[in-house]
């Protein structure tokens, strides 16, 4: 059972990565656009990569990932529970800190965007205040943190270094 259950895992976690990634890589050719259609279209092309790959495999990630990890009767809270393997906990507290974004700057500044792309629409241009809304430094920052993150902890489940 742990097996499958590391199986699905690992799957969804590629699922999720290559969600992640295409939408960065497809909102990164939004902002280089300047086009109000092609940026449209780019943006319901993100939103599919957020609402199909980035949100349900964040959720199934973690589920599977806990699963496993009880399947495996391995310690989730680490030294909180008298471990010597901290690399789970460590990991856990990495990826809320990935959920922590959500709220903190992804719900707010696309709430701002989607005003500036209505707005865009009314004038049927790209208006002042949606390129600056694509290029958000700090939704840049965001989805760069994300990278790291998601990136730190594939090399800690793969090497279970402590």
């Amino acid at each position: 059972m742990s097996i499958l259950l590391k199986l699905f895992h690992v799957l969804t976690a590629i699922w999720f990565i290559t969600g992640v990634v295409g939408r960065n890589l497809v909102l990164a050719q939004a902002r280089k656009a300047s086009d109000l259609p092609v940026v449209v279209s780019h943006m319901k092309l993100v939103g599919l990569f957020d609402n199909l790959m980035v949100i349900p495999g964040s959720l199934s990630v973690l589920a599977l990932g806990l699963l496993t990890a009880w399947a495996e009767g391995a310690p989730i809270l680490g030294l909180l529970q008298g471990a010597h393997s901290n690399w789970l906990f460590i990991s856990l507290l990495l990826f809320f800190s990935i959920v922590a974004l959500v709220p903190l700057i992804f719900l707010p500044r696309g709430k701002r965007f989607e005003i500036a792309m209505r707005e865009a629409l009314t004038q049927n241009r790209i208006t002042s205040h949606l390129e600056a809304a694509l290029n958000d430094r700090v939704v840049e920052a965001a989805h760069l943190y994300e990278l790291v993150i998601i990136t730190i902890i594939v090399i800690l489940m793969v090497t279970k270094p402590f």
